[in-house]
């Protein structure tokens, strides 16, 4: 299938899993109000960092020794469950006694018991994750997104739509729905296993695959070099939820929330070729990978542009109806953010590259000066502006991300501005052509 038709299948999938979480977020947002709607989020985002910092990269190079046939599936699973178990042993402390005291306030400690649960379950769903990708099942990877989507929007419905439980009930929905996630997706690696044991390695013979401690030491490897990237990115993106938790209200928290959840929509067009083109330039290489970079960028920039300007169109009315007039403050900062969107989407383009050549430091250093950017405007603003002042800070770190990482693929390969960033017709034929292909199969 070619990166094109995959990425289509792709985007149609997180397409769908976005309409699974838009009624989530618009009940959230009538039942719990501005305020609630700020903590749910601290609640549920803030573990979910505090996990992904010390996941160590581990998960991303699974999928890379995976995809490019240097281990088999049964050592990346033993690895994975001792890492999960060991991991949450530190980050469950980490995040009850250091972290959520300094950002999440009003909350009780039972909630805060209950959420540090996302800690393992978060890990054990990043590993599963990084497994699916790294057997390049592009559309099992996004089904399970979807799944996880379908089980919250029930849980959700029941413990905070029909029974009216309120915060604690969203937060009990949205962990119970987490761990029913996991039983799912081990259903599905085991589903892929017999597969997978036919996959070639590089060795002559199975035995000489990565296993064991030394596949310990190559994840850690290869993760580590990238992973300041990893955790810059996440940073990036929900680092600015963070600071308005320390520095601002629940209620900007939760202006902010909707804004990014309507802007997020956009980010389903990289991340599908993301995610395509990560695994697949890992098994092919990078001289076969580099001649599908400039068509992945036009295909991009072409759809991200196109869905920002009708996010900024129809923002005002989109929020009126779906969350209510208490959350109208929310759309400057959704206007805000968009021309940062779809700068990071290329820059994520540029970065999938990366890591699939095992170029991931060039990643760590866009996203560090990116992030250092964030930091230091979100400290500056917020304070004053509160959830613009987020907005202004998370655009300009985007910006300079994407003008960033343009840079650094230079040092890799020639580019021409025409060829990456000027879409032809000839594109918006072939994705008319491919979106035509799917609805005939289904």
């Amino acid at each position: 299938m070619s990166l094109a038709a995959e990425s289509a299948r792709v985007m149609v999938i997180r397409v769908s899993t976005l309409a699974v979480q838009v009624p989530v977020s618009i009940m959230l947002a009538r039942f719990l109000g501005v305020e609630g709607k700020g903590l749910y989020t601290l609640l549920t985002v803030v573990p979910w960092l505090v996990s992904y910092v010390l996941l160590g990269g581990l998960d991303t190079a699974h999928s890379y020794f995976l995809s490019s046939r240097r281990t088999g599936l049964r050592p990346v699973v033993i690895q994975s469950v001792l890492s999960v178990f060991i991991i949450s042993l530190v980050g469950v402390p980490v995040y009850l006694l250091l972290v959520a005291p300094r950002v999440i306030e009003g909350a009780a400690q039972v909630m805060l018991l209950v959420s540090a649960l996302l800690i393992p379950l978060s890990l054990g769903r990043y590993f599963i994750l990084s497994i699916l990708l790294g057997l390049e099942r592009a559309v099992s990877f996004n089904l399970l997104y979807l799944v996880g989507a379908l089980i919250v929007l029930v849980m959700v419905t029941v413990f905070v739509g029909l029974l009216d439980f309120g915060l604690n009930g969203a937060l009990v929905a949205f962990v119970a729905a987490q761990g029913l996630l996991l039983p799912v997706g081990l259903y599905w690696i085991a589903r892929e296993r017999k597969a997978a044991a036919q996959i070639p390695q590089d060795g002559s013979a199975p035995g000489e695959s990565l296993k064991g401690l030394p596949l310990l030491r190559s994840s850690l490897a290869y993760g580590l070099k990238g992973h300041l990237a990893g955790v810059l990115v996440s940073f990036n993106q929900r680092f600015d939820i963070f600071l308005l938790g320390a520095l601002s209200t629940s209620r900007e928290v939760g202006l902010y929330a909707v804004a990014v959840a309507l802007a997020e929509t956009i980010w389903h067009v990289p991340m599908s070729i993301h995610i395509t083109l990560f695994p697949r330039t890992a098994a092919i290489g990078r001289i076969e990978g580099a001649r599908k970079l400039p068509r992945a960028c036009r295909m991009t920039l072409l759809l991200t542009l196109g869905l920002a300007l009708a996010v900024g169109a129809l923002g005002y009315p989109l929020v009126l109806v779906l969350f209510g007039r208490p959350f109208l403050p929310a759309v400057i900062p959704l206007i805000v953010l968009l021309p940062g969107v779809v700068a990071v989407g290329l820059a994520n383009v540029f970065e999938s590259y990366f890591a699939g050549v095992d170029r991931r430091q060039y990643q760590s250093f866009s996203v560090a000066w990116a992030f250092a950017l964030s930091l230091g405007l979100g400290v500056t603003l917020i304070p004053r502006y509160g959830a613009l002042g987020a907005a202004l800070a998370s655009t300009g770190s985007y910006l300079l991300q994407m003008v960033l990482s343009i840079s650094l693929y230079r040092r890799l390969g020639k580019l021409s501005f025409s060829d990456f960033f000027v879409p032809r017709l000839k594109d918006l034929k072939d994705l008319l052509a491919t979106f035509r292909d799917l609805l005939k199969q289904k």
